[in-house]
């Protein structure tokens, strides 16, 4: 799609949405709300999805339960006035008039979930039209418990609102039992960013990285140079800890990938035959370490490994004026940084080099993917339904995502808007990662965390492991594609 098309698209999409919310009203005493939706516009993606009548057929969706709460996706009962929740309301609603359907959405433990899933398949039961699982979860995709989702005619993974990083990572062999994409808006959400504070930035008459941003030349240098020399002891007990000044901080879970999947690098790609091979550069994965090495350890930089009692620290932090940059998610600006005093603007995570093409933003292993059980009943209605949904959020709440990310209406800060536009819209996958291959896909945290700099000593001892756990996969989607 052109920048001029996706533009006009997206305008048009922007108008839809005013159009939609404007006329959300609540009526009678229960605080339920009714919402004229106009989907008839031919920018709109919605518009583009076969319609058909299921006559109050009931749409199951059961996702896995987090402290993310992904269920926001779907669970808007009644207009609120609390923006994500009403956009979902309005988006829900689009597609059950259109498709005349109800909508149930329940959610389960992921560990209970996976096993939930393997006892219905092995009893032929389909109790549900879809399934949200995470990482936890890809194990299924392997072991034949979903359809592969290439056969399912009214769902388009050509388009823009299923991501095709993920179709292009994560297919193997010609099939994908998994997509990700604008279905859940907390794909977009669990994407990793920077924060910097406006205000520190002023005081030390140091310049915002925005312009760096749009010219590409936002880099691992560029960034080091920010924080390069910033850390402060400022209780003077000779130790880095919360009480102290950083140049960046973080929560060691999503830091400790974040920077490093800024770079793009992946462990596995794809061979001639469409299967995942361990294939990388040894001296570009060191020059990527390295940087990101210097930029937290270095640095002495706050990166939080700890109880979960303690997670909002690195938040804190930055609240309190005592650090010039925050690796965050998306997610978590609306969690932690809504009454914040100090102003400050979203980017993304900075590129290896100025030569790397893209910007890559790492996603969270707690991201919602899209799946269909195997022996669902319908599987063409349900894909239908599925590409209804995706479509209706991509022209209605995507488009607000700065909003919803903020949870702030009428925020001036378009620079802020304009970037995590490019967030979302830069989503990387390492299969290695996602596929938990032994050793690679948790190289960076590993290291970071025992303070190491050497890559061939950690590598060495996960070399056997890593081609049998990928030969497993391969051949796991062979069958399945066998199996058409």
């Amino acid at each position: 799609m052109t920048m001029f098309k996706r533009g006009a698209c997206l305008l048009i999409c922007l108008l839809m949405c005013v159009t939609v919310l404007a006329s959300c009203k609540t009526n009678g005493d229960d605080g339920k709300g009714s919402v004229e939706t106009n989907v008839q516009g031919d920018g709109a993606a919605f518009s583009t999805v076969r319609r058909q009548d299921y006559v109050e057929y009931e749409f199951k969706i059961m996702y896995f339960f987090g402290q993310d709460g992904h269920d926001n996706d779907f669970d808007a009962e009644k207009l609120t006035g609390e923006v994500l929740n009403d956009k979902v309301y309005a988006k829900d609603l689009m597609v059950k008039e259109a498709y005349n359907i109800s909508l149930t959405l329940d959610t389960m433990p992921s560990a209970e979930l996976n096993t939930y899933i393997r006892n219905n398949s092995m009893v032929g039961d389909s109790p549900y039209d879809v399934y949200g699982i995470n990482r936890n979860s890809m194990s299924l995709c392997c072991e034949g418990y979903f359809l592969d989702l290439t056969t399912l005619e009214d769902i388009d993974i050509t388009q823009e609102w299923w991501d095709q990083k993920w179709i292009d990572s994560m297919a193997i062999h010609g099939s994908l039992f998994s997509l990700v994409g604008d279905f859940s808006i907390g794909t977009l959400q669990c994407l990793s960013c920077l924060c910097f504070n406006k205000d520190l930035f002023s005081d030390r008459h140091l310049t915002y990285p925005y312009e760096l941003v749009e010219s590409g030349e936002w880099t691992y240098e560029k960034m080091l140079e920010y924080v390069k020399g910033v850390s402060v002891d400022l209780d003077e007990d000779y130790r880095y800890t919360a009480e102290d000044f950083y140049g960046i901080t973080g929560w060691a879970t999503e830091a400790s990938y974040s920077l490093f999947y800024g770079s793009g690098f992946t462990f596995v790609k794809k061979d001639n035959k469409d299967a995942l091979e361990i294939s990388y550069s040894t001296d570009t994965l060191t020059d990527v370490y390295n940087y990101v090495y210097r930029i937290w350890n270095t640095e002495n930089n706050f990166r939080l490994s700890g109880a979960d009692s303690l997670h909002s620290q690195p938040w804190d932090i930055f609240k309190d004026d005592r650090a010039l940059f925050l690796d965050t998610t998306l997610l978590k600006i609306g969690m932690f940084l809504s009454d914040m005093e100090a102003n400050y603007g979203i980017i993304p995570t900075p590129k290896f080099n100025a030569q790397q093409q893209d910007y890559s933003s790492y996603s969270s292993y707690t991201i919602p993917m899209t799946c269909v059980p195997l022996n669902t009943a319908d599987p063409q209605r349900t894909g239908n339904i599925i590409e209804a949904f995706c479509t209706a959020s991509y022209d209605n709440v995507t488009p607000d995502i700065f909003e919803i990310v903020t949870k702030l209406q009428n925020v001036k800060d378009p620079e802020s808007a304009k970037m995590v536009d490019i967030i979302i819209r830069t989503k990387m996958f390492d299969p290695a990662l996602w596929y938990d291959i032994p050793g690679y896909g948790t190289l960076c945290r590993a290291m970071l965390n025992s303070d190491s700099t050497n890559i061939s000593s950690y590598i060495k001892g996960y070399a056997k492991n890593a081609p049998t756990k990928l030969k497993e996969i391969n051949d796991l989607y062979l069958d399945a594609k066998n199996k058409k």
